[in-house]
């Protein structure tokens, strides 16, 4: 069982979503055996899915001919890069402290959101900044990494260590922000990663707005989520609301790099 992760903002969105759902909870319920969640409002789809692996190919191809979805997902579909086994899917989930599987059925619904933001008026999701495909982005974290290192060695460090740096617009040195929640971020992140520290992803503009308060508007800022679902909206309200003009986000997120990760890794073996 493979883990398909579908995000999708269309530029026209979606015209329907009650139909789009009728449609493809029908469709891919009986044809491919998906299971899952997917949540459809008008600004896009959120879908997390884990789909059989021997009709994966046929999957894809049925998604790339819908015109909801098509030419408009975002880095094609984001399949996490090991499938499971079918008794590793029995217990990859949690109920009440005990194994079990991650999804029992196919759920689709309709929503205002795909996440809730809590913005009080929409943003245009095609203006959120540069998509960085994760390799990349691999290469531009050990360079910034470099680059801190150098600059430790040159300088050291100033009296308050824990105070994040405001950056000036004469420093290539990015920005790099962990916009995934804090249950998320406490597992792991980033080599100099900045976490939001948010409970909810609605708290994320407050907590923006204050961190980047004196950051020059023209200072790279490097966002990440899991799924890049986050980032696309975080990149959008960092661009045209906060006037910020060099953004970019992890195209796919973290499971999108893990699988590029692996995708290196198998193409360097003897």
């Amino acid at each position: 069982v493979d883990h398909a992760v579908v995000l999708l903002f269309p530029p026209e969105g979606i015209a329907d979503p009650e139909d789009f759902a009728r449609t493809v909870r029908s469709l891919w319920r009986k044809k491919f055996g998906a299971l899952g969640r997917v949540y459809v409002a008008e600004e896009g789809v959120n879908a997390q899915m884990a789909v059989p692996t021997n009709v994966l190919d046929s999957f894809r191809e049925c998604c790339a001919s819908m015109d909801e979805l098509g030419e408009y997902m975002e880095n094609g579909i984001n399949v996490d890069p090991v499938p499971l086994t079918r008794e590793e899917f029995e217990r990859a989930g949690d109920m009440n402290g005990k194994p079990a599987p991650p999804f029992k059925n196919l759920h689709v619904r309709v929503r205002n959101q795909i996440v809730a933001d809590g913005l009080s008026r929409p943003l245009n999701w095609q203006s959120a900044g540069y998509d960085m495909p994760p390799m990349e982005w691999h290469d531009r974290l050990r360079e910034a990494s470099r680059e801190a290192k150098e600059a430790s060695k040159d300088g050291g460090r100033d009296d308050d260590d824990d105070a994040p740096s405001s950056s000036s617009s004469s420093s290539s040195s990015p920005v790099i922000l962990d916009c995934r929640n804090t249950y998320e971020t406490d597992v792991g992140k980033f080599v100099g990663a900045e976490p939001l520290g948010t409970e909810n992803f609605r708290d994320s503009w407050d907590v923006l707005e204050e961190r980047l308060r004196d950051t020059p508007r023209d200072a790279p800022i490097m966002t990440y989520c899991t799924g890049g679902i986050r980032c696309v909206k975080v990149g959008a309200y960092l661009t045209q609301e906060m006037g910020f003009t060099n953004v970019s986000r992890l195209a796919g997120g973290i499971v999108a790099y893990d699988r590029a990760l692996q995708e290196r890794r198998g193409d360097s073996s003897p």
